[in-house]
């Protein structure tokens, strides 16, 4: 009789969080247009000429006008803003 009490209550909360997560003003249809990822911005600093490196610094950036100057921390020079992948 308590297992046929438990089997029952435990049907009965199931199936009301099953209608309250089915039902309501919080159901959302989701297509494709909802997702639009934001830019990132780059700072690309060039490598000293002294310095024995092939590619450039490359550190994240706050949003500006890309083409501008940028700085990353604990790189020496100026580098341009450019939009990242």
């Amino acid at each position: 009789m308590i297992r046929l009490m438990t089997g029952l209550s435990l049907l009965l909360m199931t199936s009301a969080a099953a209608m309250a997560q089915s039902t309501g003003p919080n159901t959302r249809v989701i297509n494709e247009n909802d997702y639009k990822p934001r830019q990132r911005y780059v700072c690309v600093v060039p490598p000293q000429d002294s310095a024995k490196q092939k590619y450039p610094n490359v550190c994240r950036a706050q949003e500006g006008r890309v083409g501008g100057r940028c700085r990353c921390s604990g790189v020496v020079g100026n580098g341009t803003l450019q939009l990242g992948g």
